[in-house]
């Protein structure tokens, strides 16, 4: 084997199959011709071949410019997106570190543990935010959505003023994962640091522990779904029509089975109410009654705020 055969046969590697016939035919047919020139002026077939090779350069690069595949994670279209996102996300990091801190502190736990327990949390928030952030924005990259495919070449009437109803800024965006953020941890917080206890010191969650087989996790994963979502808005800058589908959608998802939990008396542990209000009748069906008035509120709004937008907007 040549070494023009092993420098095409690693180029097409990475290039899709569909591509690969012509373009082999196309780099062999380059890489000959150039080969060609220079032994006419005289140099050595063997060496010929290896310069050209050389300047032709890794095939790997050469196989990303075929395939018209970006060699960087986030390029210049969606970077500044990325940096002034995660740079406001960041901030969130602490709230959860300083709740666990708290908690520990209430839970008898001495400073040193408590703190050290509370900058664990803040930078295993911090990574997590970094790392879905990064790769929400990576995947965008990666199929080719960078902020002008998705909403057009910037003009003037991008400009914050000329819409602000449907526009997305970057502090709402923030503060409605930031919200997320600290739903999902105080759904998981609360397994473990409640106000009240059981006899044999373990700690009395507020919600039923049974959900933890499938309804909470389920309701976690739609939660970090829905962030997800806030960042894909974030980088079209403005609410659509499809946005609003899946605003919708998310939506649903969420409120629906926790309505339906709470309905049945499935969502809260009796015996936290015992503990706290001496009763688990009365006490239960009203939170469970605050849990279904506030949900729906919250999706009907969600919802028609989206839409009214996009209806705005046109």
């Amino acid at each position: 084997m040549t070494l023009t055969d092993r420098y095409v046969a690693t180029t097409l590697r990475r290039i899709p199959a569909g591509k690969r016939d012509d373009i082999d035919r196309e780099l062999r047919g380059s890489i000959a011709d150039a080969v060609e020139a220079r032994v006419d002026a005289g140099v050595d077939a063997a060496v010929a071949e290896t310069e050209v090779l050389t300047e032709l350069g890794d095939p790997d690069r050469l196989a990303a410019e075929y395939a018209a595949r970006p060699l960087y994670l986030i390029g210049p279209g969606l970077y500044l997106d990325w940096r002034r996102l995660l740079s406001v996300l960041l901030w969130i990091a602490p709230l959860p570190g300083a709740v666990v801190l708290v908690l520990d502190l209430l839970d008898d736990a001495s400073p040193g543990e408590a703190i050290a327990s509370g900058l664990w949390t803040t930078a295993m928030v911090a990574l997590q935010i970094v790392f879905w952030t990064t790769l929400v924005f990576g995947v965008l990259e990666r199929n080719g959505h960078r902020r002008g495919n998705l909403t057009g070449e910037w003009t003037v009437e991008r400009l914050p003023e000329t819409d602000p109803n449907s526009r997305v800024s970057l502090g709402d965006t923030a503060w409605t994962i930031a919200f997320l953020v600290v739903g999902i941890a105080a759904v998981v917080l609360q397994r473990n640091f409640s106000a009240y206890r059981y006899a044999d010191g373990a700690s009395i969650p507020i919600l039923d522990p049974d959900l933890w087989s499938f309804w909470l996790p389920a309701l976690i994963v739609v939660l970090a779904l829905s962030a997800v979502f806030e960042i894909v808005k974030y980088v079209v800058g403005h609410w659509t029509t499809a946005l609003a589908v899946i605003n919708t959608v998310l939506n649903l998802l969420f409120t629906i089975p926790l309505v339906w939990l709470a309905s049945v008396d499935r969502l809260f542990e009796p015996d936290y109410f015992e503990a706290a209000f001496g009763d688990t009748g009365d006490s239960m069906r009203a939170a469970n009654t605050i849990v279904i008035v506030v949900a729906i509120g919250v999706a009907v709004w969600e919802i028609g705020e989206g839409w009214w937008k996009v209806l705005r907007s046109r």
